[in-house]
């Protein structure tokens, strides 16, 4: 039942990267076709020329990141700068049409999909005071961009827009149906697995094992063998960078290798570590040491530096470091200058 339930949430956080990325994919394609409406059809080369690179951009950085981004993170960074773009090319359009707004539409079901409630609410402020702020600016100042003197020109737009997110609700709608039904059996299966705890809490280890990762690694009693495991866990938190999620848990490692957690803490706990959280952040604070080296700090923030190794805050960022270097970041960086 364990594996059944490490292998549900994972099955939920799978589902949400793959919305993620075909929602890239999705609206990559729709910027692009919309850069050809505005240098064809509205014939103005300025906002065409904004939304190839604000489709190409969306579309090379999400590759670049695609195996190792935070997805809450990535979430909040694009509902924060994607209806301020969707605001910059309200702006001209608000005289003629207020069809355009529709582009901040599906924000809010995104805020739902992938954090909760509570920012359902936050973000429908936030485009309702974007969609404010246009039409305040619209009656303060004349955005001359382009003109749509042309009726069928202005349906044209409007009818795009309009197709674009039908089509982007559609995909919404789909994957956040998968979602609800992957975490409600994830739910279910939690509190089977407590419930059974409950009843048998002296059951002994070997019953979590599975038939699979017996054979995968058999007679585990061999220091060996966890050495052989540990460098299949080393590929996956070192090699691909899986540390540097932030909500990178050892349930998600122990379902990518197809093992046991107790497998995994064990075969950690013999090479030298005290814990699956003692070894990752060991990986993110050689990561840090090794970016404060090849960087100079007065050009990058050591905000950068601790969130790209993995860190959520500086407090956890600070902490976790006095404890494995003995010193805090700042005497680190003073010794480090020291020595150049």
């Amino acid at each position: 039942m364990t594996a059944d339930k490490e292998f549900q949430d994972k099955s939920v956080e799978a589902l949400k990267r793959k919305l993620i990325s075909q929602y890239v994919y999705l609206m990559s394609g729709i910027l692009l076709a919309y850069s050809v409406v505005f240098y064809f059809i509205i014939k103005d080369v300025f906002f065409a020329a904004c939304t190839l690179i604000y489709s190409v951009t969306m579309f090379y950085t999400f590759m670049v990141i695609r195996k190792s981004y935070n997805i809450k993170v990535l979430v909040h960074l694009y509902m924060s700068y994607a209806p301020l773009f969707a605001g910059f090319v309200m702006l001209d359009f608000w005289k003629f049409s207020a069809a355009t707004a529709m582009w901040l539409l599906p924000v809010p079901l995104g805020a739902h999909i992938f954090l909760g409630k509570k920012y359902i609410y936050i973000y429908t402020l936030y485009i309702l005071l974007i969609i404010i702020a246009v039409s305040i600016l619209n009656k303060l100042y004349v955005f001359d961009y382009f003109a749509l003197n042309d009726v069928k020109v202005i349906v044209a737009s409007d009818t795009f827009v309009g197709v674009s997110n039908i089509a982007v609700f559609g995909l919404l709608l789909y994957y956040n149906e998968k979602i609800r039904k992957a975490e409600i059996e994830s739910n279910i299966l939690n509190k089977i697995e407590f419930s059974k705890q409950q009843e048998n809490p002296d059951r002994s280890e070997e019953a979590d094992f599975t038939e699979k990762e017996k054979a995968a690694y058999p007679n585990l009693e061999n220091t060996e063998k966890y050495n052989l495991l540990f460098n299949d866990i080393r590929d996956i938190v070192e090699d691909q960078g899986y540390y540097k999620d932030v909500g990178f848990t050892i349930s998600q490692l122990s379902n990518i290798l197809k093992s046991n957690n107790l497998y995994i803490s064990k075969s950690i706990k013999l090479n030298g570590f005290s814990n699956f959280s003692h070894y990752l952040n060991t990986c993110r604070i050689e990561n840090v040491k090794k970016l404060l080296e090849e960087n100079d700090i007065s050009k990058v923030t050591l905000m950068y530096i601790y969130t790209e190794s993995g860190f959520s805050n500086q407090s956890t960022f600070n902490r976790v470091f006095k404890q494995i270097e003995g010193v805090t970041p700042s005497e680190y960086l003073t010794n480090l200058n020291l020595e150049e």
